[in-house]
This record gives structure tokens, sequence and C-alpha cells, in this order.
């Protein structure tokens, strides 16, 4: 008889873990991917609060080096900014994974396109502006 586990499971399908972009993250920057993805429950997926703190406690580094992880997924097309911080209030940045379906839409994968150069944030944007709220596509 086989042991029932609990708790959520993570599928890291080849398609992903075979990426170009994938492949030119940092362990540290892969660390935390997993570890997003771990709280991205379906209809959580688009509303990621995720602030530097968090993910430096998430992946056992400083904040300076978990911002620089997050400016990778972000630059890669892992990850997009949903909604801006709000530190007055103490509200992190809220982001989507790109691998995981969002209200019903399909994933849009934008890593699979990533290509070295790219920068899927933004040319002349080193990190998420503040306050700043996408449209839906």
């Amino acid at each position: 008889m086989v042991a029932r586990q609990a708790g959520q499971f993570i599928c890291l399908y080849s398609e992903l873990t075979e990426s170009l972009a994938y492949r030119s993250l940092s362990s540290g920057a892969r660390c935390l991917l997993q570890e997003m993805m771990a709280l991205a429950w379906p209809d959580r997926n688009g509303r990621l609060a995720m602030s530097h703190e968090r993910a430096a406690g998430l992946v056992r580094c400083t904040k300076k080096t978990a911002g620089t992880y997050l400016e990778r997924l972000l630059a890669r097309g892992f990850i997009k900014l949903e909604k801006g911080e709000l530190w007055q209030q103490r509200l992190a940045r809220e982001y989507s994974l790109t691998m995981v379906t969002r209200q019903g839409r399909r994933p849009s994968h934008d890593y699979l396109r990533w290509s070295e150069g790219d920068n899927f944030f933004g040319t002349n944007k080193k990190f998420a502006g503040v306050n700043e709220t996408p449209e839906l596509e």
C-alpha cells in the first residue's frame, strides 16, 4: 500500500527546464521561481505578493540578492508585474507566473521567446515602477 502525500505538487515540465531562459538563471533565481510556483494556486496567480524581504526569506539570501532574482525573472519573462507596491500601506508588489493559467486565460509562456539580451520588462526599466498596475491583455 502506498502512503498518500499531503500538500501541493509542483510540476516542472521539460519545456520550462530546457528553455534558454531557464538555463540562463542562477540557482538562486531558479529556487525563487519554484517557491513562487508553490504559492501559485490556480485562483491566486496574478495576486502573488512578493516583497524583497519575503523572497529573501524563502531562498535564504539578502534582500538585495532577492531583488536581483526577481529582476531576472521579470526580464526573462517568467513572471509579470500585476500591481506595484504601496509601501505606505505595507503592500508588496503582486506578480503572475507566465507558465500558469490566470483568470481562465491560457499561459503566455513568455520565457520561451526570450533570447540573450532580451528584457521582457522593458528596455529602460531596472525594476518595477512604483504603483503601476499594468492593463490585462
